[in-house]
């Protein structure tokens, strides 16, 4: 179900559509949508449907009866800048792709050298946004920062690169920027479970074990204010701190290296174990969900997901991309 700048395109659009794809990110990336549809009348090309710069879509996924008689359920995906428009023929088709991020300002495009002096991470979030004519959304600790510099990187990618130095983990959604504290989010109780009994002849699942990112500490090497080196080292609760990942970067202070430390120890684990799912599509899977999944043996356990791409020409699927959540870093 969509509007088109606001108004209920139902017969306009939804009735002509032959498929779609939402790509719902955790983190890391833009969630995007892309639209076929039919263009019989040609209205996309001329008349009033043409896009023009600053057309949006708000885009539903609606169930009906979909598990269990009475099973309705809707999902709202999000506001999102029309991007791109590829017309062809014959038969005559039109995609539409859109994008949650703001397109019409220099949120990603303008490559920015700005050095931030005593200051937080939220206040530059904010002074972002700000920028970006969107709204922030923190939820996670505030940490201060002394000094640190934006060396010709959008504020897309900066953004992106800072809360990925302390653990956070960042999206743009309907006109704002949500940043969260993705340890926290990952303790949270669980959405729904998942069972291989679950899984239908027509899925499908892959699992993924890196031994090379299995660590039991860090050792973090820093350099503070005065030149002096200086290293903070952490062993996971319970390990014997027999392999340990080394970095070497700048820190404004012990408790900045430690914060530092564990979000690059975590970062690391996060990708030691990973799932793909491809299964009968449903609005419950989203990103930054946490579930339950069992049935695996091995692999069995809560899982947080990274990103949740719903796609339908045809049938209704979805594909789920997740890691073993990583909750044992005090």
């Amino acid at each position: 179900m969509l509007k088109y700048n606001e108004k209920n395109a139902t017969e306009v659009i939804t009735d002509d559509m032959a498929g779609f794809t939402w790509t719902d990110c955790a983190s890391g990336e833009a969630d995007t949508i892309s639209l076929s549809l039919n263009n019989k009348s040609l209205k996309w090309i001329k008349g009033g449907w043409f896009p023009q710069s600053m057309d949006f879509i708000k885009m539903n996924i609606s169930v009906s009866h979909w598990r269990y008689q009475s099973d309705n359920r809707t999902v709202y995906c999000g506001k999102f800048a029309v991007d791109t428009l590829d017309a062809s023929g014959f038969p005559n088709t039109v995609d539409i792709q859109g994008i949650s991020i703001p397109i019409h300002t220099s949120f990603n495009v303008t490559m920015r050298n700005k050095t931030y002096k005593k200051t937080s991470i939220r206040s530059i979030l904010s002074e972002i946004a700000s920028r970006a004519d969107i709204k922030l959304v923190f939820s996670a600790d505030n940490h201060k920062i002394s000094e640190i510099s934006q060396d010709g990187k959008t504020d897309m990618d900066f953004a992106f690169s800072l809360c990925g130095d302390y653990d956070l983990g960042m999206k743009v959604y309907n006109g704002k920027l949500v940043v969260y504290d993705q340890t926290v989010y990952e303790k949270r109780k669980k959405s729904f479970a998942l069972d291989i009994s679950d899984l239908g002849e027509s899925d499908a699942y892959r699992f993924s074990r890196r031994v090379s990112q299995v660590y039991d500490g860090v050792r973090l090497q820093y350099e503070n204010k005065d030149g002096k080196k200086i290293t903070y080292r952490y062993v996971v609760p319970g390990k014997k701190g027999k392999r340990i990942l080394f970095i070497s970067t700048s820190a404004d202070s012990h408790a900045d290296a430690e914060r530092i430390a564990k979000a690059k120890l975590a970062e690391n684990l996060r990708q030691s174990i990973t799932a793909t799912f491809k299964v009968m599509g449903d609005p419950k899977y989203q990103a930054c969900k946490v579930f339950e999944l069992t049935g695996f043996g091995k692999f069995n356990g809560r899982y947080f997901i990274d990103k949740a791409v719903h796609s339908k020409s045809g049938a209704y699927r979805t594909t789920i991309q997740c890691h073993r959540c990583v909750t044992n870093i005090k």
